[in-house]
C-alpha cells in the first residue's frame, strides 16, 4: 500500500523567488476560453534554474552530463531528509553529527540526501550553506544526489566550489525544495526535471512518499 505523497516542489509564477540576476518567472496569457478562444494557452518564460530545479554536471562542468541524459535511477529512490537548521555552515562535522550515515536503514549510507536548512529564500551566506569539506565528505560516502531548501546549495561567489566538487563527481544537485514541515527521516523520492535537450538545468516536480 502506497504511503502519503508529500509535494516538496515550489509553485512557478511571478512571485517565485529567483537567484539574483536570473530572469523572473512570467506566465503570459495567449488564448483564453473566456475571451472566445477555443482553448486556454499561456506562454511560460523562466530560467532553467527557476523554482525547484535540478542541476546536472553540465551546469558547471564543461562536457558534463546535461539534464536530459541524467540516469533516472539517481532521481527516483530512497532518500533521507536531515534537519540542519540553525546558524552556521553545513560542514563535514555537522553532517556526521546529523546521523546521516545511519539514515539508509540497511546499514549503508543513503545515496540521496535532502537538507532542511530553514533558510528558505535566503542567499545562504550564514545558514544553509554546504561547505567544501562537507561536499567532499558526501562524495566520499557515495552520495549521488543532494538537495536543499535554499535557492542555491552555496552562497554566490566567483568560483562556486561546492557545485564544482559535487557536479565534478557526478552528484546531482536539487535546489529550491519546499521542506517546510517535512519531518526528518527516510522516504521515497521522485524528482523528475523537464527533459530539456542539452539543458544545463531544468525545473522539476519533486515529491516524497512516506514508507
Amino acid at each position: 500500500m502506497a504511503g502519503e505523497v508529500i509535494d516538496i516542489s515550489r509553485a512557478l509564477g511571478p512571485d517565485t523567488p529567483v537567484w539574483p540576476g536570473d530572469p523572473p518567472v512570467a506566465v503570459e496569457p495567449v488564448a483564453r476560453v473566456e475571451r472566445g478562444d477555443v482553448a486556454a494557452v499561456s506562454r511560460l518564460t523562466l530560467s532553467t534554474h527557476a523554482g525547484t530545479h535540478v542541476d546536472p554536471p553540465a551546469h558547471f562542468v564543461p562536457g558534463g552530463a546535461t539534464v536530459d541524459i541524467l540516469p533516472l535511477d539517481v532521481l527516483v529512490g530512497p532518500a533521507v531528509v536531515v534537519d540542519v537548521s540553525g546558524r552556521g555552515p553545513i560542514d563535514a562535522a555537522r553532517l556526521a553529527a546529523s546521523g546521516f550515515d545511519e539514515g539508509g536503514g540497511d546499514g549503508r549510507p543513503p545515496t540521496r540526501l535532502l537538507l532542511r536548512t530553514g533558510a528558505a529564500d535566503e542567499d545562504p551566506t550564514a545558514e544553509g550553506a554546504l561547505t567544501e569539506d562537507g561536499a567532499r565528505w558526501l562524495v566520499e560516502r557515495g552520495v549521488r544526489l543532494v538537495g536543499a531548501d535554499t535557492l542555491s546549495i552555496e552562497p554566490a561567489s566567483d568560483r562556486y566550489p561546492v557545485h564544482r566538487i559535487l557536479l565534478g563527481a557526478g552528484v546531482v544537485i536539487v535546489e529550491g525544495l519546499d521542506l517546510f514541515g517535512v519531518a526528518s527521516g527516510c522516504y521515497q523520492l521522485a524528482c523528475l526535471p523537464l527533459r530539456v535537450a542539452g539543458g544545463d538545468g531544468a525545473p522539476a516536480r519533486a515529491v516524497l512518499i512516506t514508507e
